[in-house]
């Protein structure tokens, strides 16, 4: 007998449920993303003002204020929905797990280690709920700031948005090349943990028979190889999680360097394509930085999904194991809670 539940449906189940929660949600996202293209917008019209000799109009002081307002407004309201939401899936795949327990036939706590079992309530979960505090949303969220700004870029400096279209691509094949390896990285760390989870219990258990045999030694050679394991994995995921962010931020600088030099050209064709304003270069600058900022943290978010498709995987396995026939008491009492 299969179980009715899997991750996927609990979380569509809780989707449902809070309709209001994921619109305002949504809503919050599209409105932080859009917000934040505006001030330097209004900055490098300010900024061209003085530059020229105008004067400054003090409405552009209180807009570019009451943006940055509503930016942070927004991303505060993203955050605490993104919070409560992450609760909610947490209980309701908990309260699966617990059903699927209560029905599990007696084999299956003798097949599975009493630490692995209790890992899939604890670490698992949690991974599953920064899938969305940490991981999906954010990228969603991020992918509509790169959008956004690539479309002002477009309007403002063609040059910089056609190299910034040659330069992205690559950067997406470097992400994805880190995101497969991080995958397999976190999977097995996740199983190096649970054997070590499991380890601990079985000792306490068995520790006068461990005595009696003189086995303490082979214990510790156990445990110590574990735990090897999960080091050699995390180092690993380490490794791939600290080449990235240097990769982008070292991308960011030269292209802001490239940018700026060729807009300094006297060449006509190239400040054709790359000249600009004092003020707009400012934009550019902010622009350029803000860009690379939502790659650099999709990558910190590959982690975190890549570690919640690895605890979802493992929940989705536990919810997948058969459980027991139910008894005529248990079919009894079943028939009489529904009626």
């Amino acid at each position: 007998m299969k179980t009715e539940h899997s991750v996927l449906k609990v979380i569509l189940h809780t989707v449902k449920q809070n309709k209001r929660i994921c619109m305002t949600l949504f809503a919050s996202v599209l409105g932080s993303a859009g917000f934040a293209l505006l001030p330097p917008l209004i900055l490098a019209k300010a900024i061209d003002c003085l530059t020229s000799g105008q004067a400054f109009p003090l409405a552009l002081a209180l807009s570019y204020f009451g943006l940055l307002l509503l930016t942070n407004t927004a991303t505060s309201l993203r955050e605490s929905l993104l919070t409560i939401f992450g609760q909610r899936i947490t209980h309701k795949l908990r309260t699966v797990l617990c059903q699927k327990v209560s029905h599990l036939p007696a084999d299956a706590f003798v097949s599975h280690d009493s630490g692995a079992i209790a890992s899939r309530f604890v670490g698992d979960v949690d991974t599953v709920e920064e899938l969305f505090t940490s991981g999906i949303i954010s990228m969603f969220a991020d992918a509509c700031t790169m959008i956004g700004i690539y479309a002002v870029l477009w309007q403002k400096n063609r040059g910089l948005a056609i190299t910034l279209l040659a330069i992205l691509p690559l950067i997406a094949l470097f992400t994805r090349h880190v995101q497969k390896k991080m995958l397999a990285a976190q999977m097995d760390s996740r199983k190096a943990a649970a054997r070590t989870s499991g380890l601990v219990p079985e000792a306490i258990h068995c520790i006068r028979m461990i005595h009696v045999f003189g086995k303490e030694g082979f214990m510790r050679k156990r445990y110590d190889r574990t735990l090897q394991e999960g080091y050699a994995a995390m180092e690993r995921t380490n490794f791939y999680d600290a080449l990235y962010s240097p990769v982008i931020l070292i991308t960011d600088a030269l292209v802001t360097g490239i940018v700026m030099l060729l807009s300094a050209s006297s060449g006509p064709e190239v400040r054709m394509f790359f000249g600009m304003s004092v003020g707009t270069a400012v934009a550019v600058i902010s622009y350029i930085s803000r860009i690379f900022s939502p790659i650099e943290s999709i990558g910190m978010e590959i982690q975190t999904i890549q570690e919640a498709l690895a605890g979802a995987k493992r929940v989705g396995e536990f919810l997948e194991l058969p459980t027991r026939l139910e008894t005529s008491v248990e079919a009894g009492e079943k028939v009489m809670t529904e009626l």
